[in-house]
C-alpha cells in the first residue's frame, strides 16, 4: 500500500504553526510523522512525506501540502495534528482524548479512521471517535481518500501525562495497517511460527514451510519486527519472509 503522511503545520516559530499549550502541535506532530513514517515502512508500506516547512501563510501552508500529496498515486493521504480547546492544564483525573476527521461517513477511510481511534485510545485516551468535517481542506481536495488525526489535546494536563510519540506513531501505523486486514500471504522460505502467550511475547511451537498461504488477521511491530497473527490458530509469524498473494 501506498501512503501519504504529512504534519499540518508550518515548523514553530513560523505563521501557521498550529496550537500551543502544555506542548506545541508542530513539534509533536513532527515527531509523531517520524515514527508512523517508521512503522508503516516496517509494516511493508510505502510511505511519502509531505510535510510542509516553507509555508508563508495558513493558506500557503494548504496548497503546498495538498499540492505534494498530489503529486503521489497512493490509497491513502493522512493528517497529524494535535487539538486544543480542552482548557484543562492542571488536570482533572480524564483524558479528552483522540478523534479521527474524514470527509464524509460513508467513504472508505472511516474504517481506517475507526481502527486508529481504537489503537490510540488503547493508549489510555478518551476514544472520541470519527467525525466528519467536509470543510476541510486536506480532506476535500486530495485525489486519494484522507483523514486527519487529532492525536490528543495540547491543552490537557492529563492527555499530555499520557502522551508518547513513539507510542502514537506505532498506534496510529498499526490502526492503519490493521485497518486492511485480512489479506493473503505466501511464506517465500521456511519460518517459525509462535504463540502468543502474552501481549508482547512469544513462544516458538513451529515451522512452516516455504510457499505456505496464510491469511493474516492482524498486525503488531514488536521492537522493529512486524509479525502476522495467522487466522489458522491464531498463531504470528514474522513476516519479512512473505509476500502478499
Amino acid at each position: 500500500m501506498k501512503i501519504n503522511i504529512h504534519a499540518g503545520h508550518n515548523p514553530d516559530g513560523k505563521i501557521a504553526c498550529g496550537a500551543v499549550g502544555l506542548i506545541k502541535e508542530s513539534t509533536q506532530a513532527r515527531k509523531v510523522v517520524k515514527y508512523v513514517k517508521k512503522y508503516l515502512k516496517t509494516a511493508g508500506h510505502t510511505v511519502y512525506d509531505c510535510t510542509c516547512n516553507n509555508g508563508t501563510s495558513q493558506s500557503d501552508v494548504l496548497n503546498k501540502i495538498v499540492k505534494m500529496c498530489n503529486a503521489h498515486k497512493v490509497d491513502l493521504d493522512v493528517s497529524i495534528h494535535f487539538n486544543s480547546g480542552a482548557g484543562d492544564k492542571k488536570g482533572n483525573g480524564k483524558t479528552t482524548g483522540t478523534e479521527v476527521l474524514v470527509y464524509a461517513l460513508n467513504q472508505k477511510p472511516k474504517s481506517v479512521a475507526t481502527k486508529i481511534c481504537s489503537e490510540i485510545s488503547k493508549l489510555g485516551f478518551s476514544n472520541r471517535g470519527v467525525k466528519a468535517r467536509p470543510d476541510l481542506r486536506v480532506l476535500n481536495s486530495t485525489k486519494a481518500p484522507a483523514l486527519l488525526v487529532e492525536c490528543c489535546f495540547v491543552d490537557d494536563a492529563d492527555d499530555v501525562e499520557k502522551y508518547n510519540y513513539k507510542k502514537m506513531g506505532q498506534a496510529i501505523a498499526e490502526g492503519i495497517a490493521n485497518s486492511y486486514c485480512p489479506y493473503k500471504v505466501v511464506t517465500t522460505r521456511a519460518g517459525v511460527i509462535s504463540r502468543d502467550r502474552a501481549s508482547k511475547k512469544y513462544t516458538p511451537m513451529g515451522k512452516l514451510k516455504k510457499g505456505t498461504t496464510c491469511i493474516i488477521e492482524k498486525i503488531r511491530i514488536v521492537d522493529g519486527i512486524r509479525y502476522g497473527k495467522r487466522s489458522k490458530n491464531k498463531t504470528w509469524i514474522r513476516m519479512k519472509y512473505t509476500k502478499e498473494k
